[in-house]
């Protein structure tokens, strides 16, 4: 209670200024569809002016007693003026007040209200730049509407159309989010303003994977590039919030279907979404229920050339993978809410769940040319993500100028992996076959000469194969022969990662001082612990025991199976790459009997130690901690109108972070490996200043500038004490739990010109200065009191970012009214960064910084049919930084083409079509350049089709 103290004192101070002076007036606006975010609310004659919130209220207060005129703007609407009565010290509800479409004449916008909520694209447009327009910093809306007209499937991909964003895939579907073409991990991503717990495959980062949440379930998002007092300040590059629907003012259901196909995969895809909701008579209690389904079968053909670094420093191919996958995700969400009303206020519940499921076959056909064989790896696994959460808070006028906002959550991400090959060894389970074969005598040559590296070069570097057309260098008549092809050994991969929030309370208490200046405080309270555990183990047939190792052959046998084709044999990379690699390949067994023939044949194999990673033998120790963390913020903020031009947003937010990380190190002798616990903390205040300022010009036109701090935690993993240390070479591999935050001082610049028939164009500036940034080092450093060589991440040299950035959308009528249905939308962002690496004499970019991202769409909406054309691009960028510019390993560029159209056969009825990737664009990486490929993966053409049905 002691804590509790001062924000009850600065509540009471708050509320006792003003307390009841003059009246204020309240209402909702809305239009034939819904509720209108970001109207701007204004007395005719003086200077007081507010906006509509998310679900189309407002608050206009400090007004003197008497009669007023109050107006309502709304890009792409008709005013409307209110003669209003103000009482000193009461309120005026106005209850809900409609908007009608712009047009010509009032005979026209009667006609077009009653038709107003079938332009969908118009509708969404309106909403975001109305939103846009009216916020207090720079921020881009997406709302519903805006979500539905794309072909997106999941809450990452729903944003990368957004100015400033890119995202990350994975199996040609979005999984993290970017702003600004900086590492997704110093972005943050919420839902409901709060940041989510993470926990994925492969990656031990900050970063959020939104491929788990799918678009059916999201009402509005909200970036924001220039972050005020009372956000997380987490957030380098800005904030991404998802926001949920809340429940309607009236009855609600809707059910929506589709089925659809994938190029390369065998199989088709299936979703359903259902939306319902009600209120009471009485018009208090109101709830919502959201759930969605979503099976898709995909396949994707991965080109993989491995590299290894030879005496010269050249980067030439050790092995060439094959790589073909197919597989099943499944999708399922559920987003429930309810609220109900006071007197004065409201208190809310919210609850959340959404799993991701990805049962993947996947087939390796690896090409080793350093040690004379071909090998076949065959993987089945099952890779689980589920997040839940649950939210209560309220929403309550203290009186007439005073609201106390407060809410209190919990939420649970978790990954790991199904019952493959069983439940008790669940895992990523592989079973390899390897063949010894000749390689021709091309292997090593470079520049005309054998280097005896037994490496295949690239021509860029001196070398017989281009990037693309990388040979097998055997014969062509070759094929992998499973009477040959002997049992190599079997590996279970395992991770399972649960973090947790298990506490996220949050307070906020706004008062309008007066009819210029509004005044905001509060906290926020996050206890966090994420549990990490990984290992991967490698068994070997015991062959003292149970005779020869078994060939693939005779596996089958064993089994009672036969060799079959791998799915999509036939055609892996036809038609994309030039050569015909499935001729080698050798026909396969079902993996399926592969798990049949784990449960038989366990007792045959013998762990491998020496080729495994468990904590026993002190290997992968920086991946299996456990981390316990809380954050607590307090800040304060005031946002003033100076005159009807300018307003001002000023503001200080604190956050405190108090970090405990339990690990392992190994110490390796003479007399083997032991193990030891190991404990680091970290403790540390971020002192985060913003101001925000908005000139406006005239209604429509008008300039913004911010100045913010804000700040990146270090990744889990690299905070993780976990350490290996080899004592023949004196060298301490660890992590750093020392770490500091890496900061970052933002300037941001933006014009904005709007238009009354709801287009718009930007343009801006901005630049970041970071400063210590985390880079993996190698240093003289300390242990148990003896000097060592430490390999571990620290705090590097400053850095710098900036850029430009661009968006325009409109409808074509200013052209011609003939042209008013059609439309464009058009953003690119430009970007430049600079950094310094230990080791490296010459300037870097920034990890992760891609120099270019544009986005054009093309649409029509006469509101019966609709239909759009989108191209999204995101230029190269470095992944890893290499010791010089030739060995810097690169992200290439990506361009997508999607489609979309629906058309209505009722009012209540609309049919629909979605294709993506209608160019079969490839994911590529490559090392220092294009000609010198690491992965280049192929995902084909995906579509479907489907019908949404609003039975009220």
């Amino acid at each position: 209670m002691l804590k509790l103290k001062p924000v009850a004192a600065a509540i009471m101070a708050i509320t006792s200024i003003n307390a009841f002076a003059d009246g204020s007036v309240i209402g909702e606006i809305s239009d034939a569809s819904g509720k209108l975010s970001g109207a701007k609310i204004s007395i005719v004659g003086a200077n007081f002016v507010t906006a509509s919130d998310k679900q189309g209220k407002f608050n206009l207060s400090h007004l003197p007693p008497g009669q007023h005129t109050l107006k309502i703007d709304y890009l792409g609407y008709q005013p409307k003026e209110v003669m209003i009565n103000v009482t000193d010290s009461q309120e005026v509800n106005l209850g809900a007040l409609q908007l009608s479409y712009a047009a010509d004449s009032l005979q026209e916008a009667q006609a077009i209200e009653e038709v107003v909520a079938l332009g969908y694209m118009h509708r969404g447009n309106m909403l975001a730049m109305n939103m846009q327009k009216e916020a207090h910093n720079i921020k881009n809306i997406l709302s519903a509407d805006g979500i539905g007209k794309l072909p997106d499937r999941n809450a990452a991909e729903a944003v990368q159309r957004m100015p400033g964003i890119s995202i990350e895939r994975d199996q040609g579907e979005g999984r993290f989010v970017a702003v600004r073409g900086l590492p997704a991990q110093w972005n943050s991503t919420s839902i409901n303003g709060d940041r989510l717990p993470t926990a994925e495959e492969e990656t031990t980062s900050r970063a959020v994977a939104f491929d788990f949440f799918p678009t059916d379930m999201i009402e509005m998002v909200e970036v924001s590039k220039a972050i005020t007092p009372d956000m997380e300040g987490d957030a380098i590059g800005g904030n991404v919030n998802f926001i949920t629907s809340r429940a309607p003012d009236e009855q609600i259901f809707t059910i929506n279907i589709a089925a659809g196909d994938s190029e390369k995969a065998q199989g088709g895809s299936q979703s359903f979404n259902v939306l319902y909701g009600d209120r009471s008579a009485n018009g208090r209690f109101g709830y919502l229920v959201n759930a969605t389904a979503w099976e898709r079968d995909w396949a994707t053909d991965n080109y993989e050339p491995r590299r290894a670094i030879d005496d010269d420093g050249i980067a030439g191919v050790h092995r060439l993978e094959l790589r073909d996958y197919t597989g099943t995700r499944t999708t399922y969400g559920l987003n429930a809410s309810a609220e109900y009303l006071l007197d004065n206020g409201l208190v809310f519940a919210k609850a959340m769940y959404g799993t991701l499921s990805d049962e993947e076959t996947h087939y390796k056909h690896r090409i080793r040319f350093n040690k004379n064989r071909v090998e076949l790896q065959e993987i089945y696994n099952e890779l689980i993500t589920q997040m839940h959460g649950f939210q209560i808070g309220g929403e309550h006028d203290l009186d007439l100028n005073t609201q106390l906002n407060w809410q209190l959550s919990t939420y649970e991400n978790t990954f790991e992996y199904g019952d493959i090959p069983n439940k008790e060894d669940n895992a990523y389970y592989v079973v390899k076959f390897k063949q010894a074969v000749e390689f021709d005598d091309d292997v090593g040559q470079r520049n005309g000469s054998d280097t005896g590296s037994g490496l295949v070069y690239n021509t860029i570097d001196g070398g017989t194969d281009p990037g693309r057309e990388i040979g097998s260098h055997l014969p062509d008549d070759w094929v992998m022969d499973p009477q040959q092809a002997i049992l190599a050994d079997v590996e279970l991969y395992g991770i399972d990662v649960k973090e947790r929030d298990k506490i996220v309370l949050q307070l906020d208490l706004t008062h309008a001082y007066d009819s210029q200046l509004e005044l905001k405080t509060g906290f926020k309270y996050r206890e966090k612990e994420r549990n990490a555990s990984f290992y991967d183990k490698f068994y070997g047939w015991n062959e003292a025991e149970y005779g020869p190792t078994p060939t693939m052959a005779d596996i089958a046998d064993d089994l009672g199976v036969e060799l079959k084709d791998q799915p999509g044999r036939s055609d892996y990379l036809d038609g994309d790459m030039p050569l015909s690699y499935h001729q080698h390949f050798s026909q396969v067994i079902p993996v399926n009997d592969l798990k049949r023939w784990w449960q038989q044949n366990q007792h045959k194999l013998t762990f491998l130690p020496e080729d495994s990673q468990t904590v026993e033998n002190g290997g992968g120790l920086n991946r299996n901690f456990d981390l316990n963390e809380s954050h607590t913020s307090l800040y304060g903020m005031a946002t003033y109108q100076l005159n009807d031009e300018l307003t001002l947003l000023g503001g200080i937010r604190a956050t405190h972070t108090d970090t405990e990380v339990d690990g392992y190190v190994a110490v390796e002798n003479d007399s083997g490996t032991s193990v030891e616990p190991e404990k680091g903390s970290k403790k540390y205040w971020s002192v985060l200043p913003s101001l925000h300022l908005t000139y406006e010009l005239d209604d429509l036109r008008q300039v913004r500038m911010a100045l913010t701090r804000t700040f990146a935690r270090p990744d889990f993993g690299q905070l993780s004490p976990g350490a290996t240390y080899l004592e023949m070479e004196n060298q301490l591999k660890s992590g750093n739990p020392e770490l500091d935050p890496t900061y970052s001082n933002n300037f941001d610049l933006m014009y904005e010109h709007y238009f009354d028939n709801a287009g718009m164009f930007s343009v801006g500036y901005f630049y970041k200065q970071i400063t210590d940034p985390v880079f993996s080092q190698t240093y003289q450093g300390s242990y148990r009191d003896q000097s060592v060589t430490v390999k571990s991440p620290l705090n590097g040299d400053d850095a710098w970012l900036h850029g430009i950035e661009f968006a325009t959308n409109t409808s074509l009528g200013f052209i011609s009214p003939a042209m008013e249905n059609f439309g464009f939308s058009f953003n690119f962002t430009l970007m430049d960064s600079e950094m310094d690496i230990p080791g490296r004499g010459d300037k870097v970019k920034i990890s992760r910084q891609a120099d270019e991202l544009y986005n054009f769409a093309f649409y029509f909406d006469n509101n019966d049919f609709s239909a759009r054309v989108a191209v999204n691009h995101k230029g190269e960028y470095i992944e890893d930084h290499g010791s010089n510019t030739d060995l810097d390993t690169y992200y290439g560029d990506y361009t997508s083409v999607d489609a979309t159209a629906s058309y209505y056969l009722t009012d209540n009825a609309m049919v629909y079509l979605e294709l993506n990737n209608l160019t079969d664009e490839p994911l590529e990486y490559y090392t220092g350049s294009e000609q010198r490929p690491n992965q280049i993966e192929y995902y084909g053409l995906r579509g479907q089709i489907g019908i949404k049905y609003d039975f009220f």
